[in-house]
């Protein structure tokens, strides 16, 4: 960016006035609103194959099951009853909630107890029916419904409906399903975007007013940073990427980007000299946009990172974060600069004791020590302990009757698939009794793993067969011929491939009280058909696609805070010229990491995808901090002409000048997100609450930690100062 680009045309004639600046940002900022409201749906979709993007080599190998055996999503509805589910009321009540959901748009079959088996005493006495419809106990039954459509949306209001008016104080219903789930998190993302977004901007705006008492300020700021957020929605439109589980956050993300610039781009304002209102516009940007320019280039890093992740909400994170950082550094110099003006006053305290403490007292030496002790004494145990894949009931509040219900319904014979395909070792068909025989003990193995809530496979529906008359009397590969037909609802082409040589197994695992990782468990899994003759082919389903994601999740973040504490050093020898800064803001940089995620890991607090991505926040405060920092101490060394970027001088004068917007923008920014503590969603609690722990710590670090690294070992010149 150029000043020219600010009303400035060569050699500095013919410039704008401050009122036709603001005329030409305000035509930007009406294109943006435009564009926006054009192109841009906030309604969040998040359906099921948002794990994965569709060229990825997991999804491609989830996807292949899928076309050879061919199933639907489901929604289950668990009914239970104080009494027995033999009673009459309790059948006729199945027989009326079956009745209402098949008649739902959406819905392609449903089995219940009077849907499927002939009767209950035919559920109870078979074994698929008995896995697939009655609960722990016989205290509930389940009415399944298979859905044909991913506009979830609609059809669970209906369910819910459904389930609203069929519910008694005899019978209770709840619900669970990934489409049901899926729905549920859309719903408070939603909600939260509505909500707490519009608060954490409204309180981060009240925080500017106080300290500068200007509102063409917070108006400044604010239109600046929506304006941010809007043109990174857009764009990422026009990219063809809707807003997702992690992209709903991305506008409050960008925001908060912006207002850093905004902050130091007014306090630097404040600092300037007396002069004409385009001179002391110039001058400051002049001043600020290097240091800008840094910040948004590792934050760009940081996210560009993601692109290549390949998690799918990851991945669409990392585009949305790149066309972000760009935008917010776009926004914040072609709006803000043309509300600035010569009445903003400055009621942050002022920091030159602070300043000169920060460098040459007792203080940062025992600090850094205290520090990097913690970053030890914390991080060490507590990244260990870290649960970056938690359970889906993680995602509603244990209070919840959302969480109630999906708990009991996980309890009662599993909530999520893993779908397992197997063949013979000695590649034999498996429609031959032998065979048969060695699928009933892997059925049996498979259900008393402690993970595994029920289990469905092909001797299962062999034996539903089996329990008619004349099934009993025909040969099995007969028997299987005819539970193909579409007369039969090609019920086994669901479970074995044409020629008979692989099977599938559909495990419904359980989510609660789950202490491993779902891969580990999978691997666990894995290695039980080995004892029963069998080799293990593929492996899918939503289960397993978690485990991936969050295996994804914990990868990008190791590799991530990794190669952004690299870059921040790169970055920071760069600009200053000086090894030990560079040491400074990786040292800086890796405590902060190591802080945080290790109160994570010692809290017990999981590391869910939505929550994920504050820790990447948190480093980009702390090195715009840094940077800033950095640049200033750099341009008055140059001024001085004399010492080194070791020099405590420097440090003290950029601290002098730099300090309180850091301040400032980390309080905003505090305040601002830890309105997220009042959501209902606790995924959006700990995303809030995490950024609001990470900045105040990173502030307390860049401020004092940083500028004590940076000049340890070297006395100060005497400050002219």
């Amino acid at each position: 960016m150029t000043t020219q680009s600010l009303g400035t045309g060569p050699g500095g004639g013919n410039r704008l006035t401050g009122s036709a600046q603001l005329g030409v940002a305000l035509v930007f900022v009406a294109s943006i609103v435009a564009a926006f409201f054009l192109k841009v749906d906030l309604e969040p979709r998040i359906t099921p194959d948002f794990f994965f993007s569709s060229d990825s080599r997991i999804f491609q190998k989830n996807q292949k099951i899928s076309d050879v055996f061919p199933s639907q999503q489901q929604v289950l509805l668990n009914v239970s009853t104080a009494g027995s589910i033999t009673d009459p009321n309790f059948i006729e009540k199945i027989d009326a909630i079956t009745t209402r959901v098949k008649a739902l748009e959406g819905v392609s079959d449903v089995q219940s107890i009077t849907s499927g088996p002939d009767d209950l005493e035919a559920a109870r006495e078979n074994p698929l029916w008995r896995r697939l419809l009655i609960g722990e106990g016989e205290k509930s039954s389940f009415v399944i419904a298979f859905i044909d459509t991913e506009e979830f949306a609609p059809l669970v209001k209906e369910l819910e409906k459904i389930a609203s008016e069929e519910e008694n104080r005899w019978f209770e219903i709840n619900i669970s399903g990934l489409p049901y789930i899926v729905e549920q998190i859309r719903r408070n993302l939603m909600r939260d975007m509505k909500n707490f977004t519009s608060g954490a901007v409204l309180l981060s705006a009240l925080v500017i007013f106080a300290v500068y008492r200007s509102f063409r300020v917070v108006a400044g700021a604010l239109v600046a940073c929506t304006a941010a957020a809007m043109l990174t929605l857009t764009l990422q439109s026009l990219m063809g990427i809707s807003v997702g589980i992690l992209t709903a956050n991305l506008g409050i993300i960008v925001f908060v980007l912006t207002l850093s610039h905004v902050v130091f781009l007014t306090s630097n304002w404040r600092n300037m000299e007396s002069r004409d209102h385009g001179g002391r516009v110039r001058a400051t940007i002049a001043h600020t946009l290097p240091a800008s320019t840094w910040a948004a280039l590792t934050t760009l890093l940081g996210f560009f990172s993601l692109i290549f992740v390949e998690a799918k909400p990851l991945n669409q994170l990392g585009v949305g974060g790149t066309v972000g950082a760009l935008a917010a550094l776009v926004c914040a110099y072609a709006i803000f600069p043309a509300f600035l003006h010569r009445g903003i006053k400055d009621k942050a305290p002022r920091l030159k004791e602070a300043a000169n403490g920060a460098v040459s007292s007792r203080m940062p030496k025992v600090l850094t020590l205290v520090t990097v002790a913690a970053a030890i004494g914390v991080g060490g145990p507590g990244i260990a302990a870290l649960n970056t894949d938690p359970s889906l009931l993680s995602y509603f509040d244990e209070e919840s009757e959302l969480h109630k219900g999906i708990f009991y319904v996980d309890k009662n014979g599993g909530s999520s698939p893993l779908l397992v395909v197997v063949r013979s070792e000695n590649l034999e068909k498996l429609d031959k009794s032998e065979a048969y025989d060695r699928m009933w003990q892997l059925q049996t193995a498979f259900a008393e793993h402690p993970s595994v809530g029920s289990v469905i496979s092909l001797p299962v529906i062999m034996a539903e067969g089996d329990e008619h008359w004349l099934g009993s009397l025909l040969p099995w590969n007969l028997l299987l011929d005819i539970l193909s037909k579409p007369e039969y609802g090609s019920v086994a082409k669901s479970f074995v491939t044409e020629d008979r040589t692989q099977a599938l197994y559909m495990l419904r695992m359980r989510e609660s009280g789950r202490t491993q990782d779902r891969l580990p468990i999978v691997d666990e899994i894995r290695q039980i058909p080995s004892q029963y003759g069998f080799e293990i082919t593929a492996t899918g389903g939503t289960y397993y696609l978690q485990g991936e994601l969050a295996a994804s999740v914990a990868r990008s973040m190791t590799m991530g805070i990794v190669t952004l504490i690299v870059m921040f050093g790169v970055i920071g020898f760069i600009v200053s010229g000086s090894f030990m800064v560079s040491v400074a803001v990786m040292t800086c940089a890796t405590c902060v990491s190591a802080i945080v995620l290790g109160t994570l890991g010692l809290l017990g607090i999981p590391v869910d995808i939505i929550s994920s991505p504050a820790i990447n926040i948190c480093l980009g405060l702390i090195v715009d901090d840094m940077i800033h920092l950095t640049v200033t101490a750099k341009r008055y060394l140059k001024e001085s002409g004399r010492g080194s970027m070791r020099d405590v001088a420097v440090w003290r004068k950029a601290l002098s000048t730099q300090a309180r917007p850091a301040l400032i923008s980390t309080l905003a920014i505090m305040i601002g997100f830890s309105v997220f503590a009042l959501s209902d969603f606790p995924p959006s609690q700990r995303f809030g609450l995490e950024i609001a722990y990470g900045a105040g710590l990173a502030v307390v670090l860049a401020l004092i930690v940083f500028p004590y690294i940076a000049s340890v070992g070297k006395r100060a010149v005497k400050d002219d100062t």
